[in-house]
């Protein structure tokens, strides 16, 4: 019975081994499984490799990761994956895995036959029989694409920052430390240990270092982006010109961690914006040095450019953005096919004249000429236009016609006043004949037949005489001038004058005062243009009155020695809007037929010819003075 029990306690022992040993093989099986799962699905490869380098295992990462099936990885070379300029390397990995004892490291490309690289991290230790090791393969695809992207990018960084002379840095605020990119040490001419903040303020030009810490400061303390423009100054005394760019970047809080900027070397630009002012203002000085206006048209007709002259002529259509209508067509807002800007932009080359208003009533003539700017991709021209001011050249055109005109009549007074001399001469000579035969033959004066002979003899020989001086008057004042200056008795010129206007029908009626001052300094002048000048006022004095009148004729000295002509009419007068206009060519206030307007342009060209002014007072209904004052003995 004992033996029985024995037996029976033995094999309840048994059984209770058996059921741990079934538990703990079942433990066993599950964590087999468990750790199979994570060895096949871990985001890695876990490989197996003899010393040959052959695959003893594999788990399904590193199946996915070579694209072939686990079955045919299994006794395969791994070498046959690896890139074939890097499987030298790979074979030098393992017999350093195998020689040692520690862990391994190596990176591979490995081909696999798909489109993208795969890049690969390898970490290798032997195992504990020493012919196999044990190999973990981490893909860095990615990091490695994106370290050399990020080394691309920072070489393309590199490389532009050196074409373009531009070079970024950063700076630490609480530190005090500068980070500079190697353009930036190439322009501050700075080794990378030498870039600190003081080394920078030593180059920064000593004139320009307080701006620029100011800057910084502000910078700093306001968090806000800036640009500044300084100079570099360096040890051999050479400076260059830099732009800076600068941002902040700010915590949470608000506060200032650090900046960035960006420093460009702008020495060549400077350099060439001081030659492009320096060209600028040279051409700009040849574009004012010429006498005509000129005005840039831009392709729209708007107004871009204009030298000095051309403000003068037209104050407020030739300002900057104005459109050509402002002078050519003000009347149309568009551009008609006849302006001569439109037709320039077209690319017609255009003269023309124009007639305008200027100070309100005066004519002003101008010839227009326009030329095409030809733009240089051919799309969009521009207009060159030159204002020429033709007014003065007008006048001096009818002064010349009214010379020659007055040359012409000389010449045929003179041919005719030679004709009436001569036979003057024998009337006069026959009565002088006549006259002494009376006084030498007393019986003739006995004859009472005779006895008033000797009385018309007189008569006949003194207004024959009389004529002779009219006659000879008029040759002097028809006399051609050769323009030469001369000493002239503007006293005489006015006798001459009114000896001739005293014989005219119409000025009979006219009382004519005179008060010619005598010792009267002689002016240094041209006689015929002087004569011109008293001929056009007293003409224009005696024309002024209608029936009886009065004209009084005065010569002073004026206190600044200049001889004063005035010569002043009891006639209609002039009215004040129209005074101003008096001495426009071609205005005139007289009747069709009595004037062309020329005589008092004339009159004031040649006073102003002669370094004189003239004046003019006037009312309506009672009469004119004009003064004339010219220099006493220059012209």
């Amino acid at each position: 019975m004992r033996l029985l029990h024995e037996i029976e306690a033995h094999q309840a022992e048994l059984e209770t081994k058996i059921r741990e040993l079934r538990r703990s093989r079942e433990e066993l099986e599950a964590s087999r499984n468990k750790y199979a799962f994570l060895y096949d699905f871990a985001p890695v490869g876990y490989f197996t490799f003899d010393r040959g380098g052959v695959i003893q295992s594999v788990n399904l990462f590193g199946v996915r990761l070579l694209g072939v099936e686990r079955e045919r990885l299994i006794q395969r070379r791994f070498e046959q994956f690896v890139a074939g300029e890097e499987r030298y390397l790979f074979g030098g990995f393992l017999e350093t895995v195998f020689a040692g004892q520690g862990k391994e490291t190596c990176r591979l490309r490995l081909s696999t036959g798909g489109e993208s690289p795969l890049y690969v991290r390898i970490e290798a230790m032997v195992a504990e029989s020493g012919d196999e090791c044990l190999a973990v393969l981490v893909d860095i695809t990615e990091k490695k694409m994106a370290e050399q992207a990020l080394s691309e990018s920072e070489y393309n960084l590199a490389k532009a920052q050196s074409m373009t002379h531009v070079g970024s840095w950063s700076f630490d605020p609480a530190t005090g430390r500068v980070r500079a990119s190697d353009e930036l040490l190439r322009i501050l001419r700075l080794s990378r240990e030498e870039m600190t903040q003081d080394a920078f303020a030593g180059v920064v030009h000593p004139d320009d270092l307080a701006s620029v810490m100011d800057h910084l400061r502000h910078g700093i303390e306001q968090g806000k982006s800036y640009e500044i423009e300084h100079r570099l100054l360096f040890s051999d005394g050479t400076s260059r010109w830099v732009y800076s760019i600068v941002e902040p970047s700010m915590n949470i809080v608000g506060n200032v961690v650090r900046l960035y900027g960006t420093t460009q070397d702008i020495t060549e630009r400077k350099q060439a914006e001081v030659e492009l002012r320096n060209k600028t203002n040279e051409l700009q000085a040849i574009f004012d040095s010429i006498s005509d206006g000129i005005t840039v048209y831009d392709h729209d007709g708007l107004v871009q450019h204009h030298n000095l002259i051309s403000p003068q002529l037209y104050p407020e259509a030739t300002l900057p953005g104005k459109s050509c209508r402002e002078i050519f067509h003000p009347e149309t807002p568009f551009q008609p096919g006849d302006c001569p800007v439109e037709r320039a932009l077209m690319g017609e080359r255009v003269g023309t004249s124009l007639v305008s208003v200027r100070g309100g009533d005066k004519n002003q003539y101008v010839d227009i000429t326009a030329t095409p700017i030809k733009d240089a991709l051919g799309e969009k021209n521009r207009a060159l236009v030159f204002f020429r001011d033709i007014s003065e050249k007008r006048l001096q055109e009818m002064h010349l016609i009214q010379t020659e005109k007055m040359s012409s009549i000389g010449v045929l007074a003179t041919g005719i006043a030679h004709e009436i001399n001569n036979p003057l001469t024998s009337v006069a000579g026959y009565a002088e004949a006549l006259l002494r035969r009376f006084r030498d033959e007393p019986e003739l004066s006995r004859d009472l037949r005779l006895d008033v002979f000797p009385h018309y003899l007189e008569v006949i020989v003194r207004e024959s005489y009389r004529c002779k001086g009219i006659i000879d008057h008029l040759l002097s004042f028809s006399r051609k001038s050769d323009g030469s200056a001369v000493e002239v008795d503007i006293n005489e010129i006015l006798r001459e004058i009114l000896e001739l206007l005293r014989h005219q029908q119409g000025y009979r009626q006219i009382r004519v005062v005179t008060d010619l001052k005598r010792d009267l300094p002689r002016l240094l002048g041209d006689p015929s243009g002087l004569r011109q000048v008293c001929m056009n006022l007293l003409v224009n004095a005696h024309q002024a009155i209608k029936g009886k009148g009065e004209v009084t004729v005065t010569t002073t000295v004026a206190d600044d020695a200049m001889v004063a002509i005035r010569i002043g009419d009891t006639g209609c007068g002039i009215a004040q809007d129209t005074i101003d206009r008096i001495w426009d060519p071609f205005f005139t206030t007289k009747e069709v037929g009595k004037g062309v307007g020329l005589g008092l342009a004339l009159t004031y060209d040649i006073v102003k010819r002669h370094g004189g002014t003239i004046q003019v007072e006037s009312r309506p209904g009672e009469g004119s003075l004009f003064t004339v004052r010219l220099p006493a003995g220059r012209a």
